[in-house]
């Protein structure tokens, strides 16, 4: 079994993640050719804040715009998503920030300092810390969930940024579950909420644009757990560094339920009996790729030897792609 397996399959969603400069994004770029080859209508989104796709395709998608990769056999169409424009976007629309001074002249109603007090950090700001992740997230799913692509590639951010994104539904559900106290709350004095929302409108389309956000989010967690429509791919070199991160990565994809059957072991250094370096390296790599083989036994590894040209643009994807698959 080898990675072209995943082209066959008749997956929704397929992740490509792991450590900076391990090769995910040609990874993500050269796994769309293929699908969208094979006559799949196809969309590449890149959540990376450092976009690389226009690099590895040598094409400008930097207009944050769906655009259709020229020069591609089939309908593979290419995203780069701005995470400040798009959660800016989306926050527009949550109303306007709520202070704690503004609860102040109400201190004397009945329960509202035990409701202050558990909300705490969340009345300094709305929305809180990390919303912009989860806004943008919300972003994505809005083009992931267009019935319009059989698939959609993420090509995510380096391995830290996609854990958070993992965790993104849970601090959505408990932000929203804060949030919804509050309205319940407030409803029981109209004449505050009057003052304090400006007739309520504010308030109550920041609870249904989080709840909206919160379901969408929910429904894409589930589509996520689900073998059948979703895969996550490792990518890593053959680095204790990089294997020890993608052992981290495995753990919050186990934790979360994310299948995650395949892996990519990319820039194996190859083997040279005229170069004494090259064969220290070689050796030290195949070491660590048996380590890499007990580490993840239930994982279908593809190996790839380093290429002695930079992968960038259509023509070198299509040598990866021969190598890859």
């Amino acid at each position: 079994m080898s990675l072209k397996e995943i082209v066959n399959m008749d997956l929704k969603y397929i992740l490509v993640g792991g450590k900076g400069g391990v090769g995910k994004t040609s990874v993500a770029s050269t796994l769309a050719i293929a699908l969208a080859e094979a006559g799949k209508r196809v969309l590449i989104i890149s959540t990376d804040p450092a976009h690389s796709i226009s690099d590895s395709f040598d094409k400008d998608f930097s207009k944050g715009e769906i655009t259709k990769v020229k020069g591609v056999v089939g309908d593979l169409f290419a995203l780069e998503i701005n995470p400040a424009a798009a959660g800016d976007e989306i926050s527009k629309s949550i109303g306007q920030p709520i202070g704690t001074d503004q609860f102040s002249q109400f201190a004397a109603i009945p329960g509202l300092g035990e409701l202050q007090q558990g909300l705490g950090q969340d009345l300094q700001s709305i929305p809180p810390p990390g919303m912009d992740e989860a806004l943008s997230f919300a972003k994505i799913l809005e083009y992931a969930e267009d019935e319009i692509y059989d698939t959609v590639v993420l090509d995510t951010a380096p391995t830290g940024h996609t854990l958070r994104l993992l965790n993104i539904p849970e601090f959505l559900d408990s932000f929203l579950g804060r949030m919804l106290k509050m309205k319940t709350f407030l409803s029981n004095a109209m004449t505050m909420m009057k003052s304090l929302f400006g007739g309520g409108q504010e308030k109550d389309r920041t609870v249904e644009t989080l709840e909206a956000m919160k379901e969408k989010v929910l429904v894409a967690r589930d589509k996520l757990m689900d073998p059948e429509q979703t895969q996550f791919v490792k990518v890593l070199i053959p680095t204790m560094m990089s294997i020890f991160e993608t052992e981290r990565l495995v753990e919050e994809l186990d934790q979360h339920l994310i299948p995650h059957k395949f892996a990519v072991v990319n820039q194996i250094n190859p083997p040279n009996d005229q170069c004494s370096y090259c064969m220290h390296r070689n050796k030290e790599h195949r070491k660590n790729i048996k380590y890499i083989k007990s580490a993840f036994p239930d994982t279908i590894i593809t190996e790839i030897e380093a290429l002695d040209s930079e992968i960038r643009g259509l023509k070198m994807l299509q040598v990866f792609k021969e190598k890859l698959l």
